[in-house]
């Protein structure tokens, strides 16, 4: 398993993903830490409840049911970034 994991989700924008995720991989390289992507989106969730219908390349696990059992033990190390959208700063600035 890998040192770091690193989610895929659908609140996040890909391109947030696609720019924060090389810088990510550089500072652990550096480390001597792994990193992996897992993707935790809802359309992930929804193609690994249905493996019987994909061909093998389509198919994979339910990794927010993996996640959710790591995190249950000591070796979980859970780093959340905020989600924050447009509409939550416009309000902010009414303030």
């Amino acid at each position: 398993m890998a040192d770091i994991i690193y989610t895929t989700v659908d609140e996040a924008p890909e391109l947030a993903s696609a720019s924060l995720l090389p810088i990510i991989r550089k500072f652990v390289s550096a480390a001597g830490l792994q990193i992996e992507k897992r993707d935790i989106s809802l359309a992930g969730r929804i193609i690994a409840m249905f493996p019987e219908i994909l061909t093998d390349a389509q198919r994979h696990g339910d990794d927010l049911a993996a996640l959710g059992d790591l995190v249950k033990t000591p070796q979980a190390n859970v780093i959340k970034l905020p989600n924050i959208s447009r509409a939550q700063i416009m309000q902010r600035e009414h303030f």
